[in-house]
């Protein structure tokens, strides 16, 4: 037997891959997660919003509620799945015990199920949202990032993380509302050294509120040359 394949069987069993739901080592071995714990979660269907992409009570409405109250620079957006408390114990797990094994799930899944319609934005890039760096330093990592890197993997689509930077620890945002939120974040960011040539790209976050992030994300970024930007979000609360 290989050494590299003896390697990843010790790895394998001192370090089991965990479901990013309930935890424990995923079962059957070499899946993601728990075939009961898909279960749990509840995946973006139709109808959703034109402008966020979150899950709408109907067809004729086109847009949620909020994207009616606020008009926003990105064109349009994605997300994965319908924010709720085990989805967001899952991200939390993700952003601050150092589970990121966890996107393994979320990036390849985000892939196979919005595949052919990112690919049709025909994105020059794929930009994760920054994090402050001495938020980066203590996490180790940033969770966009890793997102982006498993979403451009699997659909063969470069991330180019210096496109953003963010020059401001924001405080905690859930007790803002949108107008709130977004004259915090207006500052913090700002763009990096754009090629000419990234005229499109797909900004790539954990979870979409209000908006505020993507939008003070697009704004920067058509400031400094991008033509047109697109969001994708791993959670996103419902409009029904």
């Amino acid at each position: 037997m290989p050494v590299k394949m003896l390697y990843q069987r010790a790895v394998d069993l001192l370090f089991p891959r965990r479901c990013p739901i309930c935890e424990e080592p995923v079962m059957p071995k070499g899946e993601l997660i728990c075939p009961e714990c898909i279960r749990e979660i509840h995946f973006i269907k139709e109808p959703f919003c034109k402008v966020c992409g979150r899950e709408i009570g109907s067809r004729e409405d086109e847009i949620c509620s909020n994207c009616r109250r606020h008009r926003f620079s990105f064109e349009y957006g994605y997300a994965l799945m319908s924010y709720s408390d085990v989805v967001a114990h899952s991200i939390t797990r993700i952003k601050y015990t150092g589970a990121k094994e966890y996107l393994d799930f979320y990036g390849k899944t985000a892939a196979r199920i919005y595949g052919d319609r990112i690919k049709s934005m025909r994105v020059d890039a794929i930009v994760p949202v920054p994090v402050h760096k001495s938020r980066l330093k203590k996490r180790g990592y940033n969770q966009a990032q890793v997102l982006a890197e498993i979403m451009g993997r699997e659909l063969g689509i470069p991330v180019y993380e210096d496109a953003l930077y963010r020059n401001k620890k924001t405080a905690a945002l859930k007790e803002l509302n949108a107008a709130e939120r977004l004259k915090n974040l207006s500052s913090a960011f700002f763009a990096g050294e754009i090629p000419k040539d990234m005229r499109s790209v797909l900004i790539v976050d954990d979870i979409f509120t209000t908006g505020a992030t993507m939008e003070a994300t697009s704004r920067c970024l058509k400031s400094a040359g991008v033509e047109k930007v697109y969001c994708f979000s791993l959670a996103i609360k419902s409009d029904i």
